[in-house]
């Protein structure tokens, strides 16, 4: 079971949502709702869920179960400063421990640092990953750096401040094929080899392959980014083994069906239910929370409409308590909404949203227009 911290923009909103899981408004106008804090639960075990509610109850909330066919779901709803006037000298993962360890992690300003035996990552401010593609058909910028200019770019967006360099060697383009390890080693490993003596900038493998990652480690690469979200049970001992950052995306499906009627219930519940599970899967072979990254995947199995909902409602991945990483740079969505030539100005302008409502770590193929993008916000915020 996961508990989320959910903050409506309007009551408009919270209205729309609350008809669509079938709850009886607990309030009548958007004045009432300004006192009040919303927590929503989602699990597997109804039993687990149905201790929560009352145990939420007992502290003088409410509960409201949802029509839910993908999960038991449920919103609780308190008081403000009814969770924090409780004793609670230990905040547990289950019960209404849950719900008071979510709010912590939704409202704590600071994101825990991510430390290993090679490297450190500290989010006292917005880092920035670089994206190089070596593949032949990625879906922006496909064959343009393979050969000797894959270190030339590499060198240019450290240059222009890049905080990381992702390099990957497979298309996860929509309706992309899968190729072979081998194939993907053969991509990628000249460049990693030739870049980790060359520069202090932490270096990422985009690989959903274990046997790519491994190999990519060993050769000096610091985080494996995995699209599949750790669902390859070597990838996740890899990761254990290693100690090595890891960067858990969420994808439906497939690269080669994943866009094919992609539907949630609750896009960003959905998604934080996945997360959870993934993280006590992955756990239970030894990956640490602590060198975990949430990325929610953007444009990985979702409509436009989903990519808008998870970075507007992005601060609710917080309740995880985990950093988060954003990729929207160039995608097909940003096109569709700020036009064709729009991809760059749309690209920064949805990174600079995913900042303000949380992201950690923006992965970016505009390293230079995003990094003054960057140092701007940061500096706005303080």
């Amino acid at each position: 079971m996961i508990a989320r911290v959910r903050e409506y923009r309007t009551y408009r909103e919270a209205l729309a949502e609350w008809r669509r899981f079938n709850i009886v408004p607990p309030v009548e106008d958007e004045d009432d709702m300004r006192d009040l804090v919303f927590v929503f639960l989602e699990g597997r075990d109804a039993e687990q869920v149905g201790r929560t509610e009352a145990e939420a109850e007992e502290l003088g909330g409410d509960a409201f179960r949802c029509d839910s066919e993908s999960c038991v779901r449920s919103m609780l709803v308190f008081e403000a400063g009814v969770l924090r006037a409780q004793a609670c000298p230990v905040i547990v993962e289950s019960g209404i421990g849950a719900v008071k360890k979510a709010l912590h992690h939704y409202h704590r300003a600071e994101t825990p640092s991510i430390k290993w035996n090679r490297g450190r990552l500290d989010f006292d401010r917005t880092l920035v990953m670089g994206v190089l593609n070596l593949t032949p058909d990625s879906f922006s910028d496909g064959g343009r750096f393979l050969g000797d200019k894959a270190m030339q770019r590499a060198m240019q967006m450290i240059d222009e401040g890049a905080d990381i360099i992702d390099i990957g060697g497979e298309s996860t383009r929509p309706g992309a094929e899968e190729i072979t390890p081998e194939a993907e080693s053969a991509r990628i490993m000249p460049l990693i080899r030739e870049l980790v003596p060359s520069t202090d900038a932490l270096i990422s493998v985009d690989t959903r392959h274990w046997q790519v990652a491994k190999e990519a480690l060993a050769s000096g690469a610091d985080i494996i980014n995995d699209v599949s979200g750790l669902r390859e049970p070597k990838m996740a001992e890899l990761a254990a083994e290693t100690g090595a950052p890891v960067i858990m995306m969420h994808m439906m499906g497939d690269p080669k069906t994943m866009q094919d009627s992609p539907r949630y219930e609750d896009v960003v519940g959905d998604i934080s239910l996945f997360f959870q599970e993934r993280l006590e899967a992955s756990g239970s072979v030894g990956v640490k929370r602590d060198r975990v990254i949430l990325d929610p995947g953007l444009g990985f199995g979702k409509t436009a409409e989903h990519n808008l909902q998870i970075i507007g409602r992005l601060r609710e991945f917080r309740s995880l308590g985990l950093p988060m990483l954003v990729g929207a740079s160039r995608k097909s969505f940003v096109g569709k909404i700020s036009g064709a030539d729009g991809r760059t100005e749309g690209s920064l302008a949805a990174a600079s949203a995913a900042i303000l409502n949380g992201a950690n770590i923006v992965r970016v193929h505009d390293v230079k227009e995003t990094v003054s993008v960057v140092r701007m916000i940061d500096g706005i915020r303080g």
